[in-house]
């Protein structure tokens, strides 16, 4: 698992996202980090708190996008 550490020079910024919204709402997103690296997230949104929640995270955009798919095809 990587650290998005707050010690690195720039934050992480989104610059993809793909969203699902089968059975509940749950998204993969692109992120840059700080060190120049990319980091695909798997998030799912918890309406009780208004967040996304990490679920999982990939290097690889297909294996992040169908990751995303699947958790939002099962209800929370």
């Amino acid at each position: 698992m990587r650290s998005l550490s707050a010690s690195s020079s720039k934050p992480p910024v989104t610059s993809d996202a793909v969203v699902f919204n089968y059975q509940r709402p749950t998204r993969a997103r692109l992120i840059a980090l700080g060190t120049g690296g990319r980091l695909w997230l798997v998030e799912a949104f918890d309406p009780l708190h208004k967040v996304w929640v990490w679920q999982d995270e990939s290097n690889n955009m297909e294996q992040a996008v169908e990751g995303a798919r699947r958790l939002s095809l099962f209800p929370s």
